[in-house]
This record gives structure tokens, C-alpha cells and sequence, in this order.
């Protein structure tokens, strides 16, 4: 009695491993939408240089940020 309940639940595990792979390939098949997200981005892609004070009239830009001196510690 105990070998056929355990045949019985081998044999429903199989089953059940065939079900779901039956069921993972059916989703497989089916159309997808596609996500393809290139549309809304312009055909030229290259590389555009930020514009300088010099490029934009009546405009007084901050000098470049400098990095604060570190104190020689020695530890």
C-alpha cells in the first residue's frame, strides 16, 4: 500500500511537470507586443558639444568649480 502511494505521487509529479512545461510553451507561441523604444529617439545620435558663454549671447557664466586643497595629514 505504501509503494502505491508512492508510484501514485511519482507519477502525478511527471504529470504535473508535463502540464507546466505545456503550459510554458503555449505562452511562448503567443504574439507579444514589442516594447521597442528607438522610436522615439532622433536618427542622429552623434555627439553635440555643450555650448560655451561664448555661444550664447549676454550671458555671464561662473568660472569652472575647483577642487578644495586637502591638508597634509600625515596619519
Amino acid at each position: 500500500m505504501a509503494e502505491d502511494i508512492r508510484q501514485k505521487q511519482i507519477r502525478l509529479t511527471k504529470e504535473l511537470a508535463q502540464v507546466k512545461a505545456q503550459a510554458s510553451n503555449a505562452s511562448r507561441d503567443e504574439v507579444r507586443q514589442t516594447k521597442d523604444m528607438t522610436m522615439g529617439f532622433p536618427a542622429d545620435n552623434s555627439h553635440k558639444p555643450s555650448p560655451t558663454s561664448a555661444d550664447i549671447p549676454d550671458v555671464v557664466s561662473l568660472p569652472p568649480k575647483r577642487r578644495g586643497k586637502t591638508e597634509n595629514i600625515p596619519f
